[in-house]
């Protein structure tokens, strides 16, 4: 049968071929090019899907690098084209239109909902549904993406502990926060075009104010600085608080076992101020975390606007644009605090027991001297800063950190406790739960150098995931 088909199929082209009227070759002519034209059709939209779907994750891609940036920075146009370009030729090394689909590059920023749409068209050549006249020579393909960059500014504090338990781990706190400072304010980055400040607030037994120290004591301390006096000392309000004119310090010295070259840095976008700064802390002393965290507050707050240069000044608790976020870290448990006594001349002391002996002496008389002298002695009492050394998740020096804490939180600042140790039930680790704004978004603990370099990090990208996503 299958012999006998194929003269069969010769016979047909032949009579086909010798038609007189000559009309049935043109008609399957016309089949065969258009049967040809429509299978290839479907070649020809395939490739330009596929180049479509390229230039779209390419597109997808350049468009968050760019929010990215715009949420951290203030960029000009021509800066954010270049990023555009750059991000989106890396990622169509392989697509043989990339020059075509940079050049028709367009996007457009709309500052008040906080997005930019991107978007450009290639035109792909066709191979098949151009023979003939019949389709066109090439097809326009066109993509565009839409996000949302962070229209807000970012206050950061960062809180670390440089006491002496430390000494062996300062090289993996310089690491841990030097990668947290290129994430938020990465390499290159003018500090006048970015939108996030940092400040640094190492603390031991005390906190380095360095300069700022004599001002909010009066000049008692050249870099030192203890708590507060009286019931400030759990609140952010302005530094010069004079409990009843009886006080010539507003901070308490009490010690000088702060770390002479781990100092206070006020909110920074530099770079160049923040880095040299994580670089030289060491440690030193006794634990304080009490006056940490609130040094770490008065940095954010904008109740010290007076205090710090014009370029750190915080912005107000009612700026919607501005984000204020706190990182506290602790490897153990706070040890020390500070109050502020009133001390007495030699002989205050006695004065009661002066008292019973003018009294066997001499009655009326005697006793109005004996008022004179003991007013001229009260005039001799002055208030002094004397240190406690306590621990526990009771002690006074946990209690007063974890009320800053509260009342931080308060005010919309949102804190990240970090501990570093192996123990999740420690005085310190209970600590920094009990800081952090959710145990369970905002808390870390780190068991080892690694860990510790690693929670820095995703608290970086936490933030920065916050800012990009309001």
């Amino acid at each position: 049968m299958v012999f006998r088909a194929v003269p069969n199929l010769k016979q047909t082209l032949r009579r086909y071929v010798s038609d007189a009227d000559g009309s049935i070759l043109p008609i399957f002519a016309v089949v065969v090019v258009l049967s040809f034209v429509v299978a290839g059709a479907g070649v020809d939209y395939t490739i330009a899907v596929n180049q479509r779907e390229k230039m779209a994750h390419a597109l997808d891609a350049a468009a968050l690098t760019v929010a990215t940036q715009l949420s951290s920075s203030v960029m000009s146009d021509a800066e954010i084209m270049d990023v555009i370009e750059d991000s989106f030729r890396g990622n169509l090394k392989d697509l043989a239109l990339t020059d075509e689909a940079v050049t028709n590059l367009n996007y457009v920023i709309d500052p008040d909902e906080g997005t930019i749409d991107i978007s450009t068209t290639v035109s792909v050549n066709t191979h098949f549904i151009k023979l003939g006249g019949i389709g066109p020579d090439t097809l326009n393909v066109g993509v565009g993406t839409q996000v949302a960059y962070s229209k807000f500014d970012v206050e950061l504090a960062l809180v670390v502990d440089v006491t002496g338990s430390m000494s062996g781990d300062m090289n993996t706190l310089r690491e841990a926060s030097e990668g947290l400072v290129d994430v938020l304010i990465p390499d290159g980055t003018s500090s006048s075009d970015s939108k996030v400040r940092i400040s640094l607030v190492p603390y031991s037994q005390g906190v380095n104010v360095a300069t700022y120290a004599n001002t909010v004591t009066n000049g008692v301390s050249s870099r030192c600085v203890t708590e507060r006096m009286g019931e400030p000392k759990l609140t952010d309000v302005r530094y010069d608080w004079d409990p009843d004119g009886k006080a010539n310090t507003f901070f308490g010295g009490g010690t000088s076992g702060c770390s002479s070259t781990s100092e206070l840095i006020p909110l920074t976008s530099d770079r160049d101020t923040l880095i040299p700064a994580i670089r030289a802390l060491s440690a030193q002393g006794g634990t304080a975390g009490q006056t940490g965290t609130a040094w770490g507050w008065y940095t954010i707050s904008p109740n010290w606007t007076n205090l710090w240069p014009a370029a750190s000044d915080p912005a107000p608790y009612t700026d919607e644009d501005v984000l204020k976020f706190a990182i506290i870290m602790t490897d153990g448990d706070n040890n020390r605090h500070y109050d502020l006594k009133e001390q007495c001349a030699k002989g205050d002391d006695d004065d009661d027991d002066e008292k019973k002996k003018k009294k066997k002496k001499k009655k009326k008389k005697k006793k109005k001297k004996k008022n004179k002298n003991k007013n001229k002695k009260k005039n001799n009492c002055t208030l002094i800063w004397e240190s406690h050394s306590d621990s526990g998740f009771n002690g006074e020096s946990s209690e007063r950190a974890r009320q800053i804490c509260t009342n931080m939180k308060a005010e919309g600042i949102t804190i990240y406790g970090v501990y570093f140790g192996n123990s999740g039930n420690s005085t310190g680790a209970r600590n920094m739960k009990a800081c952090a704004t959710s145990e369970s978004t905002t808390y870390y603990q780190a068991t080892s150098s690694a860990e510790l370099i690693t929670a820095f990090g995703n608290i970086a990208r936490n933030i920065q995931a916050i800012y990009l996503a309001k």
